[in-house]
């Protein structure tokens, strides 16, 4: 069952209560402007209801923002538009804008601590949400990520452990998000998703703007293999990781250290992970 609570930036306190099998998803649009509010809004309904039943059953907030917070994005990059992220009651979170934090640790008035009332958290800054197409996109790209998590976790977690590598490993090897599994794979759902609603032309316009701007070098290369993806495009997650470790082997030290900084920090999604599965 399908239950949606969509709202406006305003409400601080959640509908209801998640029951077992249940989903929940949240969806706050920050915005002073009302007409804005309502388009935006409109635009992550439709994008929600097309990805229906392949969402996870958690209780799943997406938060669009009007305005691109300088913390975040010092932390992702500049050519990053919007973040998925598990939260769990250890997630660091201390540097974030109140006002997103108080949206995942809501004081219910029954205990003396805010309890966390979220298990996933997708996230678009303002920036992306301006344009239409890039809110439709960011918003499918990131809710796959919060699917494979759901339904993959080990996979996603290990694909995750790449971003850690060195930058001088990353460049010695040429990697690029589309050598990850999981991005290549959340990337051909974005653009799937996007065509639907905008058709082809309008989604490539959108994408040659992109390429155009060029936040980055790696970012505008990475556009242009969006622009290479067709309906047609897939990822074999479990076999294509594999060949991506093997590709890896000689960094194992590396990727080894990045897990067991997590398992340090107590990261459920990683404590039982055995990189030799993939190795």
């Amino acid at each position: 069952m399908l239950r949606v609570a969509f709202s406006a930036q305003s409400p601080s306190r959640f509908p209801g209560t998640m029951a077992a099998g249940h989903m929940t998803i949240t969806l706050r649009v920050r915005s002073s402007d009302e007409v804005i509010r309502v388009q935006r809004e409109a635009a992550a309904r439709r994008v929600l209801s097309h990805l229906g039943d392949r969402l996870p059953v958690s209780r799943l907030l997406c938060f669009l923002d009007d305005e691109d917070s300088p913390v975040i994005m010092s932390e992702r990059g500049a050519a990053n538009r919007g973040l998925y992220g598990p939260i769990h009651d250890n997630t660091p979170m201390a540097d974030w804008p109140d006002y997103v934090t108080n949206q995942i640790f809501v004081d219910d008035g029954e205990h003396f601590w805010f309890q966390r009332m979220i298990d996933d958290l997708v996230y678009l800054y303002g920036n992306t949400c301006a344009s239409e197409v890039g809110l439709t996109m960011t918003l499918a790209h990131e809710l796959q990520h919060a699917i494979q998590h759901a339904n993959l976790c080990e996979l996603w977690a290990v694909n995750g452990l790449i971003q850690n590598l060195d930058r001088e490993t990353i460049d010695t090897l040429k990697l690029t998000w589309s050598d990850i599994p999981i991005e290549r794979e959340a990337r051909i759902v974005s653009k799937s998703v996007a065509v639907h609603f905008f058709g082809e032309g309008r989604v490539s316009e959108y994408i040659d703007q992109k390429i155009a701007e060029r936040v980055t070098e790696i970012d505008a290369r990475d556009w242009q293999f969006v622009r290479t993806l067709t309906s047609s495009s897939t990822v074999d997650l479990n076999a294509e990781t594999k060949q991506l470790f093997e590709r890896l082997r000689g960094y194992r030290a590396e990727l080894e250290a990045a897990l067991q900084e997590r398992k340090r920090l107590k990261d459920p999604d990683f404590v039982d992970i055995d990189l030799g599965v993939y190795f």
